[in-house]
């Protein structure tokens, strides 16, 4: 991999380090607001692991001679992370009982959407349009 599939990164870190950041330095804040600050981070943690995961296949998906591996690519890492966190909501949802934090699992699907747009825009960042975008 190349310094420039490298700096391809870098927004998922700034965000993963920021959110985290953010849960550590203001943990009275969330803890005030009844928002169970572990849970975000480990949403973020969730979401950040399947985003490089996800941006490694696309980039090595780049070599592929078939044109729809790249968006195959994109939709199934949607799908993994939509399931992964699905997945990881109910299982807190069913072993947390009434101390479940709903706010926390808000700012989780916040946090799926941000990973999301970011990772569909570094996408098509990977893919420049070809003949003049027509």
């Amino acid at each position: 991999m190349g310094k420039n599939n490298l700096k391809l990164f870098v927004p998922l870190i700034v965000v993963f380090v920021v959110v985290s950041l953010c849960c550590i330095g203001f943990n009275e804040f969330f803890l005030q607001h009844h928002t169970d600050y572990i849970v975000v981070l480990a949403a973020n943690l969730i979401l950040f692991s399947i985003g490089v995961f996800s941006l490694y296949r696309q980039i090595g998906s780049l070599n592929n001679s078939n044109p729809h591996a790249m968006v195959r690519g994109v939709m199934g890492s949607v799908v993994l992370k939509l399931f992964v966190l699905g997945t990881a909501a109910f299982l807190y949802l069913y072993i947390s009982g009434e101390k479940k934090s709903v706010n926390a699992l808000f700012i989780g699907m916040a946090l799926y959407l941000v990973y999301t747009w970011l990772e569909v825009k570094i996408s098509m960042q990977l893919n420049p349009p070809k003949n003049g975008g027509n």
